[in-house]
């Protein structure tokens, strides 16, 4: 069995304690998460390079010139990553260039916290 997981927090003054006892039932849900994450990462990614291919050049050439299924070297996937994370779009006028952004920031965190969630589910097997 694995232990559980509790915290203490205040409602009104009064004290609380919330428990989370990780199972098994959350594993698929976690893998289910991951994979929409996944596929919404493929298609709002393609967006964001066809937006920067066809509207600003400079920027996708300075990004590696990026594709989605071509063989990416791990430089041009890491500037990548910067570039959603510098938050760079809210240098752009292009409001789609910026809700793309945006919107893969928001699968990144989704997927790291699914991944995290999986982990833990599954090494708590393990002990």
């Amino acid at each position: 069995m694995s232990e559980m997981a509790e915290k203490i927090f205040l409602v009104k003054g009064t004290m609380h304690l919330a428990a989370f006892v990780p199972n098994q039932e959350m594993l698929p849900v976690f893998l289910g998460l991951l994979l929409a994450a996944a596929i919404a990462w493929l298609f709002l990614s393609k967006r964001l390079y066809a937006e920067l291919r066809r509207n600003y050049p400079k920027v996708y050439k300075t990004l590696g010139s990026p594709k989605l299924f071509m063989k990416k070297r791990f430089t041009t996937n890491l500037k990548v990553i910067r570039f959603l994370f510098k938050e760079a779009d809210e240098a752009f006028v292009d409001p789609v260039i910026t809700r793309l952004c945006q919107g893969l920031r928001a699968l990144f965190y989704i997927y790291i916290i699914c991944l995290a969630g999986c982990l833990i589910l599954l090494f708590d097997t393990m002990v």
